[in-house]
């Protein structure tokens, strides 16, 4: 139970505290609309996490070259479209329009569903990592294998509410012209991961997490092994 615990800890926390198009959205729109405004993104891994883990546990095994992609491709094109949106509409330097509260958020919790579904980085996580060790604890105890879903889940949604929760702090003391310019730089980091990802899916480049370096980390011995 233990090692489930943990691996469940660990890689939660690296998903929910790791640089990237998700925390990025959750923190921009805490730091534009406040914490109750970047809580649902936050909630996003509930949907974002869910459908691939059913996914593969159930049907898929591993993603075709074309369907890695064609994933990339969309999923970086909803990146760059969201980060248009949000680095256009604070490019100027007047008042920030984050000051209207009754001004919907420029990332909407479709957008962190959209730009996290269509990339193919949760789908290789579930397939090479998350599912298997899951499937390992469940056979050997179901408890175990709850338990793993369970802390992963917590601690993932848990670290990117906490980061939602500093974002918003920060919304608090910046002046606007700064919370202004980290909004549109914001903006732009997700344009250039969204490009990364389309640079990825057309030269077939895209990384990959390895699981036998994440069996070795976590310390559990790999499937079949």
């Amino acid at each position: 139970m233990t090692a489930a615990l943990l691996a469940g800890l660990i890689l939660g926390l690296m998903a929910g505290l790791a640089p990237g198009p998700y925390t990025t959205m959750v923190a921009a729109t805490a730091l534009e609309r406040g914490f109750r405004a970047a809580l649902p993104l936050a909630l996003a891994p509930l949907v974002t996490d869910v459908v691939p883990l059913i996914a593969t546990a159930l049907l898929l095994t591993s993603l075709s070259p074309r369907a890695i992609t064609w994933m990339g491709l969309l999923g970086g094109a909803v990146l760059v479209l969201i980060g248009l949106r949000l680095s256009m509409r604070y490019r100027g330097l007047a008042e920030s329009p984050s000051d209207d509260l009754h001004a919907p958020a420029t990332v909407r919790f479709t957008d962190v569903v959209a730009g996290t579904l269509l990339s193919p980085a949760p789908w290789l996580f579930w397939i090479g990592v998350g599912t298997p060790i899951f499937v390992r604890h469940w056979r050997a105890d179901g408890q175990e294998g709850a338990a793993f879903l369970l802390v992963l889940f917590a601690a993932n949604i848990g670290s990117a509410t906490t980061l939602a929760w500093a974002a918003s702090h920060g919304r608090r003391v910046l002046a606007p012209f700064w919370r202004q310019r980290m909004l549109r730089f914001m903006g732009v980091g997700l344009i250039l991961a969204g490009l990364f990802l389309v640079w990825q899916g057309v030269t077939g480049e895209t990384m990959q997490v390895d699981p036998a370096m994440v069996q070795e980390l976590l310390g559990q011995p790999e499937e079949g092994g």
